[in-house]
């Protein structure tokens, strides 16, 4: 028999799921593969944190924290950049107010970093797949620069980027900053074929 209550509650369970699942997709962020990162980057570069301001900005009508963090660049892989990039993130602190952004990448002062850049002032953060996209480089046991994910592994191959955690095992040997971005340039030279 038909009642209008039960019809209401089925209606007000319908959008609740419908919310829950826009806002789940909205918040997630898959992890993008080596040659999607390459193909979908304006920019990728090595180079160093030089600094780091929060203000406030308007967009879309609407007023937000931003964090800003500029970068000298040592090496440029894709694209054209300055002598230095300064990269806007969603989020940061200003006083006594925060707007913090899930999965948002952080940065520490000199860290040296591979940054895989799209759509710097318009996106929430320009780095693709926000961590995703973000290498740390520093030495490894045998002393070479060698690249690291945003997990705290080191990389062992760029097959490995996107498809989840490795499985435990033994020690790997860690891609060296150079064994990365060559592998770069080789993907960058096939796009433009």
């Amino acid at each position: 028999m038909f009642n209008p209550k039960d019809l209401l509650r089925d209606a007000l369970v319908g959008v609740f799921v419908i919310l829950a699942l826009s806002e789940a997709k909205a918040t997630s962020v898959l992890a993008p593969r080596f040659e999607t990162l390459v193909d979908r980057a304006e920019l990728i570069f090595t180079g160093h944190v030089i600094s780091q301001r929060t203000e406030w900005r308007n967009g879309n009508g609407q007023k937000s924290i931003v964090t800003l963090v500029s970068f000298a660049v040592q090496q440029v892989h894709k694209g054209r950049a300055a002598a230095t990039v300064t990269l806007q993130f969603l989020g940061g602190t200003i006083g006594d107010v925060t707007l913090e952004v899930a999965e948002m990448p952080k940065f520490k002062a000199g860290e040296r970093v591979v940054l895989f850049v799209e759509g710097n002032g318009v996106n929430a953060s320009p780095i693709i797949g926000f961590f995703h996209g973000r290498f740390l480089l520093r030495k490894d046991r045998v002393g070479r620069e060698a690249v690291w994910q945003y997990n705290g592994e080191p990389l062992a191959a760029v097959n490995e980027i996107g498809r989840g955690k490795r499985a435990a095992g033994p020690e790997v040997r860690s891609v060296s900053h150079e064994e990365f971005t060559f592998q770069i340039h080789q993907r960058v030279a096939t796009q433009t074929k």
